[in-house]
């Protein structure tokens, strides 16, 4: 179906030197921030050259040049190589009625879609494209999806594609909040499509735009990052004071920002940054769907977690218990496995403390045999589940 986003606006972002002093770090406007690393492949599973990467609950996709590794609490469940040339990835509302899906987009503009958390099916004519090669995806809301393709832009609804092409060349998109926001050369296209309302804004140098989970618009150049107000018009929050930024992600409640070797949040128009967060100065960054930020560079993957944002029974699952999980009791006790019990998240340990407790620290009749559980691991494990 093709249509047209009505009720153009345009405007221009007030750029750095409107006032931009205050923005500053110099000029106190940027708190700390602590970020702790997360250990998303305990096992130290070969990947590849990694170049993007998706997550739904507990199961990781890495698309790499070795193939698509999915991955669940930290375990390897599957191992994709029919693509090997993969652009990008993301999570997005499911065509056939599910909550997620996990895309990738291979170079030839090939959508496909993690099935069964086993294997890539190839998607690209469900959504009635006529052919387009698409450039990348993003979840708008619960049921929306828009699908930058070549040509314009594609927004799905579960039952219907509509097709707006009478937008200028667009190179990248993000979504969020029922809103969604591409970037164009020098231009910022945010677009509502229940208000069927575009607004675009000129910036200079433009590199990202992120949208918050309320549909809140960010947008950032190599300098200076910006947020939407509440009438729309675009505002400065932070002047990096030179040629230093180079990503921007929204994931969850958090939009995270990086800064040479920093990382950055900002919230509403309060910014928040590391020091000695030793981020690669190239690296890109990639939202997930717990709030954590990915970080790649050079095809090496890593991610971060706000420190004070992590309650202790999680903290405790991703440094202690989910390495373990990874190399002992993956093999019998992800979702419906032979075992019977799940024991792939934080929850399901806790739900299942007293067993553990009982049948690795004091009988010791699990794990079984040959399934090796170190005398460290085994000590770990007794202090985590303790006297209740």
């Amino acid at each position: 179906m093709r249509t047209a986003l009505l009720s153009v606006a345009a405007s221009t972002a007030c750029l750095v030197g409107c006032g931009a002093g205050p923005h500053t770090r110099a000029a106190g406007a940027v708190t700390p921030l602590t970020v702790r690393a997360v250990p998303w492949n305990p096992s130290q599973a070969q990947v590849g050259r990694v170049s993007a990467v998706a997550d739904a609950g507990g199961i990781v996709a890495v698309f790499g040049d070795s193939g698509a590794t999915v991955l669940g609490s930290g375990a390897v469940v599957a191992v994709d190589r029919s693509v090997t040339d993969w652009a990008s990835a993301s999570t997005i509302a499911g065509a056939d009625g599910s909550a997620r899906w996990i895309v990738g987009i291979d170079r030839h503009g090939h959508l496909h879609y993690l099935r069964g958390s086993s294997a890539f099916e190839d998607v690209s004519a469900r959504y009635g494209l006529d052919g387009r090669a698409f450039r990348g995806a993003s979840m708008l809301d619960a049921s929306r999806v828009a699908f930058l393709v070549d040509g314009g832009l594609a927004i799905a609804d579960g039952s219907r594609v509509a097709r707006y092409d009478a937008l200028p060349p667009l190179l990248d998109i993000a979504g969020g909040g029922g809103r969604g926001a591409a970037i164009g050369a020098g231009l910022l296209v945010a677009f509502d499509p229940t208000l069927s309302t575009t607004r675009s804004y000129a910036i200079p140098g433009i590199s990202a735009a992120a949208v918050g989970s309320d549909g809140r618009i960010y947008a950032s150049t190599r300098r200076a990052l910006y947020a939407a107000k509440p009438d729309g018009e675009l505002a400065l929050v932070y002047d990096a004071e030179g040629e230093t930024l180079h990503g921007l992600a929204a994931s969850g409640a958090h939009v995270w920002f990086a800064d040479g070797s920093e990382l950055g949040v900002v919230e509403q128009d309060h910014v928040a940054e590391t020091s000695g967060a030793h981020v690669p100065p190239d690296a890109r960054l990639s939202p997930s769907s717990t709030g954590d930020v990915w970080v790649l560079s050079g095809g090496k993957l890593d991610r971060y977690a706000r420190a004070e944002a992590e309650p202790a029974l999680a903290t405790t699952w991703t440094t202690t218990l989910a390495p373990i999980f990874a190399r002992v009791c993956s093999a019998c006790h992800q979702p419906n496995g032979s075992s019977g019990t799940d024991l792939s998240t934080a929850e399901a340990w806790e739900s299942e403390r007293g067993a553990i407790r009982e049948r690795v620290v004091l009988s010791r009749t699990m794990p079984p045999q040959g399934h090796p559980l170190s005398d460290a691991d085994r000590e770990a494990i007794r202090a985590w589940a303790g006297e209740r």
